[in-house]
C-alpha cells in the first residue's frame, strides 16, 4: 500500500512540474492583439509595428498592409474578445474580427514562445481556431465570449 501511495504521489509531483513549464501569457499581450485587429481595420499598419512586442524582427508597415489583404471583412471589428491557447511549444492569441458566432469568422492568429513577445502570425477562421483550442489543456479567454441565445420567460 505504501509503494502504491509513494507511486500516485511521484506520478502527482511530475505532472505538477511539467504544468508549471507552460509560461503564461502576459496580460500585456492580449491587449495588444485586440488593438490589432482595430489598426488591421483602420490601415494604421506603422502602428502595428510599434505597438507589437516581436521578440526578434517584427514585421514592416509593407508586411502589415500585405497581409491585412488576407481579410474580407474589415469593415466593423470587435475587439473585445481574445481567446489563448498552448498548442505544446506555442501559445496562440486568437482575435476574431467579428463576434465568433460562426465558423467562418475571419481571425488573426498572434503566437508567442515565453507569453511575453510575439513570434508570428498568420490569419485564420474562427473553425479552424476552434479545433485548435478545443485540443488544447491550457486554454484562457481574456473576456470569455457568450453568444446570444433566446431567453423565453413565463407570463
Amino acid at each position: 500500500m505504501k509503494k502504491a501511495l509513494c507511486f500516485i504521489l511521484i506520478l502527482l509531483l511530475l505532472g505538477s512540474t511539467a504544468l508549471a513549464a507552460v509560461p503564461q501569457p502576459d496580460d500585456n499581450l492580449f491587449l495588444c492583439a485586440r488593438q490589432a485587429v482595430g489598426y488591421l481595420a483602420s490601415a494604421e499598419y506603422e502602428r502595428l509595428v510599434t505597438l507589437l512586442p516581436f521578440s526578434d524582427v517584427a514585421p514592416s508597415a509593407s508586411e502589415w498592409e500585405s497581409f491585412a489583404a488576407n481579410f474580407n471583412n474589415l469593415d466593423s471589428v470587435q475587439t473585445d474578445y481574445a481567446v489563448g491557447y498552448w498548442t505544446g511549444s506555442l501559445w496562440k492569441l486568437a482575435v476574431p474580427v467579428q463576434n465568433p458566432d460562426s465558423d467562418d469568422v475571419e481571425v488573426l492568429v498572434l503566437s508567442s514562445e515565453d507569453g511575453v513577445g510575439f513570434t508570428g502570425y498568420r490569419y485564420a477562421t474562427w473553425g479552424q481556431v476552434a479545433k485548435e483550442y478545443g485540443g488544447s489543456d491550457h486554454v484562457t479567454w481574456n473576456k470569455e465570449y457568450m453568444g446570444s441565445a433566446p431567453v423565453v420567460y413565463a407570463d
